[in-house]
């Protein structure tokens, strides 16, 4: 007898087979698509698909796996790189693992969650490639890394400026191309490091610990708006390299160079939407700058303090004192100065209504003990050869409500100087202001615009003898070169009288009667341009205003020794004065004409 199994035995086999062969083949679709994900991965398929859909955003990587979906994101050398109009970033990770959604891919985004990074490096630099016109109705890619820690982050390269050392950073990215970049570093941390400018190491930094933020809209015309884009705090404390390397950024032929001023700096930077926050400050110092200029060194210990705080509407809220004390000045042939203290003190008031601050700076110069004044000799010796006289230096004191401007003011006070000019002795006091607002440095000359020249209790045994005389120069244009010393000025002036005229056209002590009421004329007004070097004074565009009288011309003095030509009008009577060493020329007939003829040497 033959027993058949009953019909529910026999569909339950067929349908046992049924189920292992879907699931042996959702195991055969799921391994293809691993595989296939993995070969889109590594063969620049996925790379290549979304650099033609992220405009000027780039994800690139060397090597990567994944086993989707239950494992994580394997990337070796990954990239991340970013160009607008204005400047081009990339992110380098040499290794890292995260969890990606594969699905958002689809809907144009890159969702990556839970990264960890290995040895890394950030590259910055401007750019000149201009904006290229999108698409308006193509849906842009958003990319948006969570929960990023980025271990031994070995180079921060902001072109001139790099960091190298190890600095763990975590934080999260959002990027929405051609709409929004948002960056967010809870915490930026280094243990040692160093700051490279050209490649020359300047500091050293000990510590460092920051959080950032970076919220940036993008403009269609600017690219990303990074001006009221970033926040957060900085806390760092920094030995300052001696800074010897500045001379390479000078060049060779500069006739400045620094040496030494190795220092310590501890800052707290707090800043929200680029402005400077209440907290915020920094402290500093060093040892001796010593800084040389032409045959001038100065050298001195330097301190710098700064803060940002709290304060009532219309108050300062933030203070900088650079100060530099104490400071020794040396000059040719052992002749030295001395200064207590420099200060440059700025103030700071927010503005109402208006990004930014409103500077007040002050400049305070302790008076420095006496100068001897040969020592200008080698320079001025051939215009004006000092025998004895002394000057010191010092800051204008503030006096109570005074004006901002005369904050910035330098003055150099001479007690009484005798020197010669040729066989002439020559007495006089001189005080000179220097309008610091309008200092300026070029590598070449020190700019001295708005300077001012005081001469008091002028007298002289010359041919025609002065007595007692004054003047004010002052100088709207004015530079200092340093090697060698030239100083370059145009000038104007109010003169009492005509007396230091009149000596220098006279040669004589018995006057022609054309030049005798040059004597008797009061508050001449004097214009020109002037330059003073080793070799002696030059003045060119000379012009002289008086009442009945005027004056033209040029001429050069070296050792009390005159050369040139001068135009003079006394009423209606026009002559023209030709200056040779040893003698003077009159030329009444037809003076205009030959004053004409006369070639004016350029400055040499």
């Amino acid at each position: 007898m033959t027993v058949s199994p009953s019909p529910d035995v026999q569909d339950a086999a067929p349908r046992g087979r049924r189920w292992r062969r879907v699931a042996l083949w959702a195991v055969v679709a799921v391994a293809v698509l691993e595989v296939a994900i993995n070969v889109a991965l590594n063969t620049g398929v996925t790379q290549a698909i979304m650099g033609r859909a992220t405009d000027r955003t780039q994800l690139t990587w060397q090597r990567a796996w994944w086993l989707w979906p239950v494992g994580r994101l394997h990337l070796k050398g990954f990239t991340l790189t970013q160009q607008d109009s204005n400047v081009w970033w990339k992110v380098e990770v040499d290794a890292l693992e995260a969890g990606m959604s594969l699905t958002g891919l689809l809907r144009k985004r890159v969702d990556v969650d839970g990264i960890d990074g290995h040895g890394a490096s950030f590259h910055l630099e401007p750019s000149g490639v201009p904006e290229q016109p999108s698409d308006s109705n193509s849906k842009p890619w958003v990319i948006h890394l969570k929960d990023v820690t980025l271990h031994q982050v070995r180079e921060l390269d902001f072109s001139r400026v790099r960091f190298v050392g190890a600095l763990d950073v975590t934080g999260t990215l959002n990027l929405q191309s051609r709409e929004r970049l948002q960056v967010d570093l809870p915490s930026v941390r280094v243990a040692e490091g160093f700051i490279e400018v050209d490649g020359n190491r300047v500091a050293r930094l000990e510590s460092l610990d920051s959080r950032a933020r970076l919220d940036a809209p993008f403009q269609a015309d600017k690219g990303y708006d990074l001006s009221k884009a970033l926040g957060g705090q900085v806390k760092t404390r920094i030995d300052v390299l001696p800074l010897d390397w500045i001379n390479d950024q000078l060049g060779a032929s500069a006739p400045v160079s620094l040496r030494g001023g190795a220092g310590r700096v501890d800052l707290d930077v707090r800043m929200e939407r680029n402005t400077l926050e209440p907290g915020s400050q920094l402290k500093a110092s060093g040892e001796a700058l010593e800084l040389r200029a032409g045959p001038v060194r100065a050298r001195a210990p330097w301190s710098l303090q700064a803060s940002m705080d709290e304060a009532p509407k219309g108050q300062p809220s933030g203070s900088l004192r650079l100060a530099f004390a104490p400071v020794h000045v040396s000059g040719p042939k052992g002749y030295d100065l001395d200064v207590p203290e420099i200060a440059l003190t700025v103030k700071a008031r927010r503005r109402e209504g208006r990004p930014g601050l409103d500077l007040e700076p002050e400049l305070r110069v302790a008076k420095s003990k006496p100068l001897d004044l040969r020592v200008l000799n080698p320079w001025l010796g051939q215009t004006l050869e000092i025998d004895a006289g002394h000057v010191t230096v010092r800051s204008e004191e503030p006096s109570k409500g005074a004006k901002a401007r005369n904050a910035l003011e330098l003055r150099m006070d001479t007690d009484l100087v005798s020197g010669r000019m040729g066989p002439n002795k020559v007495l006089l006091r001189a005080e000179v202001e220097v309008d610091a607002r309008h200092l300026s440095w070029d590598m070449t000359a020190l700019g001295l615009s708005g300077t001012t020249l005081r001469l008091r209790d002028v007298s002289s045994n010359g041919n025609v003898p002065i007595r007692a005389w004054s003047g004010n120069f002052t100088l709207p244009r004015a530079s200092l070169s340093l090697s060698p010393t030239v100083l370059k000025a145009r000038f104007s002036s109010q003169l009492t009288d005509t007396q230091p005229i009149v000596a220098l056209i006279t040669s004589s002590k018995k006057l022609p009667g054309f030049l005798t009421s040059l004597l008797n004329i009061p508050k001449v007004e004097v214009t020109g341009q002037v330059q003073i070097d080793e070799r002696g004074l030059q003045l060119r565009e000379l012009k002289a205003k008086g009442e009945g009288f005027s004056l033209e011309g040029h001429l050069d003095l070296v050792q009390g020794d005159i050369t040139g030509a001068l135009l003079a009008s006394l009423g209606a009577v026009t002559g023209g004065i030709e200056l040779r060493p040893g003698r003077h020329d009159l030329h009444l007939l037809k003076a205009t004409e030959w004053f004409k003829r006369q070639p004016v040497p350029p400055f040499r």
